[in-house]
């Protein structure tokens, strides 16, 4: 499916006021005298006219909704000279400075921007018909952060329809193995498989997941009827209890068609492996005693070393909800599709359950904005505030636990994210930074934070920069701490979720970032980063800078090998090839430098012996 998304923007919204007929009778009440009264209102009516008085009653709190739409959301054979759509609300909205992105050139070009219907009810989109749309594509639209003229928020709306003269004429899914639904698929799976109605052209293809899927190879049937993807590594199993998604034709992967260029249809399928895992799953209940008010999910794997460090990612649920249950939902998926991860890395995972609320549409808790340092509020009687020393919190709390099951965990944390909690990553480090032992952001909102307060004359607020950052913290920015910190900061150069966050800027110190950085719609954010890594060399910090080809808004296995790898690097509860020389450079009888008998005495009795030795095994072996 080919996506369009509209955003719009809100103006600042106008207090209510009374009609006019109410006013008059509400002051014609207080006044005796009909000539006063007469000349009285008179003078109020003209000043109500030129705009000298207004009166307000009770705040109006009904969100406005969407009540129709063209063409209607989900309708079919939707022509191919489509000269535009219209989106009709229940009452007058903002009308705000319009705008919308789309990844695709498919709506063609604009003969101007959006447009409202004089009653501020119904936005217009148009298009130029001449420019055929694509049959069998479907397209659908989404509107976001529109107000009414009270200030309620509509809320996320998206309608779709499909581009087509015929439904039927267009390819669709015979059926999966396994099949869409199924549960309790064995963990070993080694293939995947989709048959079609009709033969397929094969060539470049690509498929959505809803969790990294391991790498696979594609293969089709002699009459591209039936597509197999067949697991490259048959040795690593899935993970247990997971749900694989697999979308076709999804949004930036539209290339699945017939052998006469027939769209296939947007289609999702998905499996759930059966619950068997290689690893104990807790979940920690707040404990507003310690310090945190949200629960979090704690990952030990069964044969976990005894020295240890514990990684950490941020939960990102990717859209705004009050229920916590969404919220604790999209966080146990992501602690069970990291598993393995932690798994093969050997260390103990955390993932917060920290909400996004919708009652706080401004608060954008899983990316730790400007506003999450500075809330005071309350979801369902729960503290907002701080979640980056809620977090800390935990951190301290599951290392309790895991010391009372006797793990030794290392005082620092490996830290890792995406997208949104790819930013909380980038941003909660150059707030925390002598929290971290190393830390990997991908896609970190569109831009690292940057660690300094300004660049070109070019002032750098939080999140962009540090400008603000120690009013915001409450406490001054330790660039020391930083450049002690590796950091693998990674983006696909096909990437344009951008999430530049400038709200709250003056409009001078946003023009002059966006001037810099390039704040047009859905840019190659890849192309910061030349400038990102130029401002993390100038203040000597040890981050890492990687741009990955034809990969957009994801994070590939390649990627994840590379993070892995990272973080074995500077692993400090891991011996090293160095500590392993000094010992056997001790035993063989020679004599180690000053500087390296002080790395490798155990004991402090001035030489490198047996007890050494037995030390640095029981270290490699994982028992210290």
């Amino acid at each position: 499916m080919r996506t369009l998304r509209l955003e719009i923007t809100p103006l600042t919204s106008p207090r209510s006021q009374m009609q006019e007929d109410e006013v008059f009778a509400a002051f014609s009440a207080a006044i005796g005298s009909r000539l006063v009264r007469c000349l009285l209102l008179f003078i109020f009516s003209w000043g109500l006219c030129l705009g000298f008085f207004s009166i307000s009653h009770g705040q109006d709190t009904t969100p406005p909704t969407v009540v129709s739409t063209y063409p209607e959301n989900g309708a079919t054979g939707v022509s191919v000279n489509l000269a535009g759509i219209s989106v009709t609300f229940s009452e007058e909205m903002s009308t705000a400075a319009s705008s919308y992105t789309t990844d695709f050139d498919i709506w063609g070009t604009l003969p101007g921007p959006p447009v409202w219907a004089q009653d501020h009810r119904t936005l217009y989109i148009r298009r130029d018909p001449q420019v055929e749309l694509p049959a069998g594509v479907t397209i659908a639209f989404k509107i976001m952060k529109l107000r009414d003229l009270a200030g309620n928020p509509l809320g996320d709306f998206t309608f779709s329809f499909l581009v087509g003269t015929d439904e039927d004429e267009h390819p669709r899914v015979v059926s999966t193995n396994p099949p869409d639904g199924a549960t309790g698929v064995s963990r070993d799976l080694q293939t995947v498989s989709i048959e079609f109605t009709e033969p397929m052209n094969p060539g470049a293809i690509s498929i959505a997941t809803t969790v990294t899927f391991p790498d696979y190879t594609l293969s089709w049937s002699p009459y591209h009827t039936t597509l197999t993807l067949t697991r490259t590594d048959p040795v690593t199993r899935l993970s247990g209890g997971l749900t694989y998604g697999f979308i076709l034709n999804g949004v930036g992967y539209e290339n699945f068609r017939d052998t006469q260029g027939n769209f296939l249809p947007e289609t999702i399928f998905s499996f759930t492996t059966v619950e068997e895992y290689d690893y104990q799953l807790l979940r920690i209940s707040e404990d507003p005693g310690k310090g945190f008010h949200w629960p979090y999910f704690l990952c030990i794997p069964n044969h976990l070393r005894k020295s240890t460090v514990l990684l950490v990612e941020p939960n990102n649920t990717g859209n705004l909800s009050d229920d916590l249950a969404v919220h604790e939902a999209s966080a146990n998926t992501l602690v069970r599709a990291r598993s393995n991860f932690a798994i093969a890395l050997d260390v103990p995972l955390l993932v917060p359950i920290f909400p996004r609320p919708s009652s706080f549409p401004n608060l954008y808790t899983h990316a730790l904005d400007r506003y999450s340092l500075l809330t005071t509020e309350r979801l369902n009687g729960k503290n907002l505030a701080r979640v980056d020393l809620q977090l800390i919190a935990m951190i301290s709390d599951a290392r309790q636990r895991l010391s009372t099951l006797g793990f030794n965990v290392a005082e620092k944390v490996f830290m890792m994210g995406f997208s949104a909690s790819g930013a909380f990553t980038s941003r909660f480090t150059a707030i925390h930074p002598e929290m971290i032992m190393a830390c990997a952001p991908g896609s970190p909102g569109g831009w690292p934070l940057a660690p300094v307060p300004n660049l070109q004359g070019t002032t750098f607020m939080y999140p962009v920069g540090i400008f603000d950052l120690a009013t915001l913290a409450g406490s001054p920015f330790n660039l020391d701490a930083l450049r002690n910190v590796p950091q693998f900061i990674y983006v696909g150069n096909m990437d344009r979720n951008d999430a530049l966050d400038t709200r709250e800027f003056p409009t001078e110190e946003k023009n002059a970032v966006c001037a810099l950085l390039d704040c047009r719609p859905e840019p190659y954010i890849s192309d910061r980063w030349p400038i990102a890594e130029e401002i993390y060399d100038s203040v000597q910090a040890r981050a890492e800078f990687k741009v990955y080809p034809d990969v957009g808004h994801t994070i590939t296995t390649r990627m994840f090998a590379d993070i892995r790898q990272f973080l074995e690097l500077h692993d400090t509860t891991r011996i090293n090839l160095s500590e392993i020389l000094l010992i056997l450079q001790g035993i063989a009888g020679f004599s180690p430098s000053p500087d390296e008998l002080t790395q490798g005495d155990v004991n402090g009795d001035g030489r490198i012996g047996l007890e050494e030795a037995v030390y640095m095994l029981e270290k490699a072996a994982g028992v210290r």
